[in-house]
């Protein structure tokens, strides 16, 4: 499990680090979410405190789908992902939030394969 967690860190850091960059000078805090239904992706960098908008670059669209694709071929599909980046003693620091879909809603064929019954082939 560690080994499928530590292929997370870098894309992870490099989307991190887009955010903040996007971010305007004066936020000290911002949330990224991402939304996604396995076939559309929102964006939304927002600070709820701060009026300053955000500007989302090509490049952290492309960071928010690479992670996005990375989960989700290995086996962590999600439908948001929050990310939380703050700063902290004159540093940024983070904070993610996942969801998952339950298995009873549009799953992947994997998860709703899963959740048959085993002696029920025709469905």
């Amino acid at each position: 499990m560690t080994d499928k967690l530590d292929r997370y860190i870098d894309p992870l850091l490099s989307l991190v680090k887009e955010a903040i960059a996007c971010s305007p000078e004066s936020w000290n805090e911002g949330r990224l979410t991402i939304e996604c239904d396995g076939s559309y992706m929102n964006y939304a960098l927002k600070n709820e405190k701060n009026e300053e908008k955000a500007q989302i670059s090509g490049a952290l669209r492309q960071l928010c789908e690479d992670l996005y694709v990375l989960m989700r071929q290995s086996g962590d599909w999600w439908t948001v992902a929050v990310i939380h980046v703050f700063r902290e003693d004159d540093s940024w620091s983070y904070k993610v939030n996942f969801t998952y879909p339950k298995l009873d809603e549009a799953s992947p064929p994997a998860l709703r394969l899963a959740t048959k019954p085993w002696w029920k082939l025709w469905q």
